[in-house]
Order: C-alpha cells, then structure tokens, then sequence
C-alpha cells in the first residue's frame, strides 16, 4: 500500500472478495527534499496508507527495502544512464522489490499472493498465469510488468485490471478511503519532483564529460555536456538544433567515442532492435521459430507489428513499419498480434538500421 488510491482500492476489494489481506507499505528510499517528499515515501503517504487499512479493518505493516532498492533499482538506474542507456526504474522495481524482496516476505508468512494496485489483467490457469493489458487503455500498466517471470506471475493478484481510474475513485468512496481524491505522482519516485539528472547528482553520480555532436554523416556541429544528460528521441537541450530545415533529436549515443548522434524526425526510424534479459511469460509461444507481434517500445506509445524471435538467449525484433525512437535500456513488451495478450518482456540494448521513419 503505496499511500495512493489505487493498491488502497485493491487491498478493499479483495477483502470484500474474503481475502485475509495484510497491508505492507515498502520504505525505498529516505527523501532529501522534505519539502517534496510526496513520493510513495513520504511521511503522509505512510500515514495515508495506514488510515487506509484502519478504515478497512486490516493490519498494515511499514517493511525496510531501501538497501534492496538502492542495490537494484537506483544504482541500476545510475548505470544504465552512464552507459548511454534509458532504463525504466518502474520495472526494476516491479521485479526485484515488489515480486522479489516482498515476494520473499510474504512466503515467510505463508501469503500466497502479492497483490498490487497495477491496471492490468490476470488470468490464472492450471498452465499458469495469463498476463493481458487492462481493459481500460487510459491506465494499461501491462507493460511495465512485461518483466515479470511465469513464476512471479503466478503469486500475483490484479484487481483493477478491469476498472477505469474514475471507477477505482469511486469505489473509494464507496468504502469511505480518504485518498478517493488524491493526486497521482508523475514522478519517478526518487527523483523528488527534481529530475532524473538531480538525483544522480545527488549520489555524486554526474558522468559529466563534455563530447562532440555530429550528424549521421559525421559532420561536427558542436559539444555535448554529458552523455547522461541525453536520450534518444531528445529534441530540447540540444547544443545543436537550429538548422535550416528543421529541428534535430537526438538519433544515437555512441559510448565508447563519448559522441551524440544528432538527426532529422525522419531520421529516428529502427528497423529492429535486440535485447537481453528475456523474459518469456509464454515461451511455447516461441518454440516454433519467429512469432508475428505487436512491440511495444516504450510506456504508452503504440503497439508496432514486429517479428520476434529468441536465439541464444537475446531477443531479436523486425519491425514490419520502421519504429520511432529505439532507444536501448528501454523495455520492449511483446503483445499477442490479434488480442491484448503480454507474450514476453526484454530490455533493448540495440536498435537496428538506419531508415527514414514515417
């Protein structure tokens, strides 16, 4: 129980469904910023969810996970960023914190589920889990638990996989929880409402080391302060953008030469991408050899038509239209091509080829 609306409904609903629910609330992080600790660890979190599990007649417990998340979350997050990588922190916590260390809390108590307020769709078989996107498209949280192995899958519970974010608020009227009403934070949570760049910074981690920017075709067209400080797709911030014919983005970091690849819209288009870190939630679904799909590159942007296959032990994608803005470290989530099913999860470590996207 964050504190928030949604894992507060959740934990009411399975306790009218005849659940024994036990309310945990992870302290991940101390906040430096009290006067923006408004994350999942704020102090008023905390009380709110606390109040929360009062109301609903349920014991609530605050558990110690900040050595777990520093160690697979923060220093993930720091390192995928040093080597010109955009890593996705929610997923790492979903893995690691909230069906990794929680997961082993909850085995030491005899809990045989997690339960979390995510909006995705869970359907438990004899064969196992079933994971499909939420049913409203406003909220799908499917992909950032992509991720998640059949074996995590199978202690999971959803119950919002169904519900709209207005529905959800409803029912928390309806159960008389004072968080019916209470903002979302659209932050990474150990940012502090500051920035990624800012809680790097904060840990000393900076990678400041200015290099050159060039176009596709190597022409020099000035410095960058930083690789970290950058990301593919990037358009602001750039110390080359006023040309002529339009705005550039960022299309490339090349770590090893310290040099940011800079190009038109046109030119961010991948035609594939590999990945490691495969995750395959359906992986008879992958015997047979390349799997037509749907991909997902990144949170909330559209599911692409794509080949997959998976040959030792990376993820290989072919886009069938090429896809905007690949950018390694990212999650790529791959859907059944005719339902909202989620066939497997990886982390992209590159993007292929170099075509006009349109």
């Amino acid at each position: 129980m964050s504190g928030g609306v949604d894992s507060a409904v959740a934990a009411g609903l399975l306790a009218e469904q005849g659940h024994e629910v036990i309310g945990v609330t992870m302290k991940m992080y101390a906040p430096s910023r009290p006067a923006h600790a408004r994350s999942c660890c704020g102090a008023e979190d905390f009380d709110d969810a606390r109040r929360c599990a009062t109301l609903l007649g349920i014991p609530h417990y605050v558990l110690d996970f900040q050595e777990t998340f520093e160690r697979n979350v923060i220093e993930r997050f720091a390192t995928a960023y040093a080597n010109g990588r955009t890593p996705n922190p929610c997923v790492a916590c979903n893995n690691f914190v909230k069906l990794g260390t929680l997961r082993v809390f909850a085995d030491r108590i005899g809990a045989r589920f997690v339960a979390t307020g995510h909006y995705a769709r869970l359907q438990h078989v004899p064969t196992g889990a079933h994971l499909f996107a939420a049913t409203s498209g406003e909220k799908d949280q499917s992909y950032a638990l992509a991720q998640l192995s059949p074996d995590q899958l199978r202690g999971l519970l959803l119950p919002l996989g169904t519900l709209s974010k207005r529905e959800t608020r409803a029912h928390a009227r309806r159960l008389g929880l004072p968080v019916h009403e209470k903002a979302e934070s659209q932050d990474i949570c150990f940012t502090e409402g500051a920035g990624y760049r800012a809680a790097l910074a904060r840990r000393g981690l900076t990678f400041v080391a200015d290099g050159p920017v060039v176009t596709r075709d190597g022409e020099s067209v000035g410095r960058h302060s930083g690789v970290v400080n950058y990301t593919v797709g990037q358009r602001r911030g750039l110390p080359a953008t006023h040309f002529n014919d339009g705005p550039r983005y960022v299309t490339r970091i090349d770590v090893a030469t310290n040099t940011l690849v800079i190009g038109r819209e046109n030119e961010l288009g991948s035609d594939g991408l590999v990945a490691d870190e495969v995750n395959l939630i359906r992986p008879e679904r992958f015997a047979g050899g390349p799997l037509r799909v749907r991909a997902m590159t990144r949170y909330r942007s559209p599911r692409s038509e794509a080949l997959a296959r998976v040959e030792d032990g990376r993820l290989y994608v072919e886009f069938a239209v090429p896809e905007r803005a690949v950018a390694p470290g990212q999650l790529v989530a791959l859907y059944d091509l005719y339902s909202d099913e989620v066939l497997a999860g990886a982390t992209i470590t590159e993007a292929l080829g170099d075509t006009a996207y349109t």
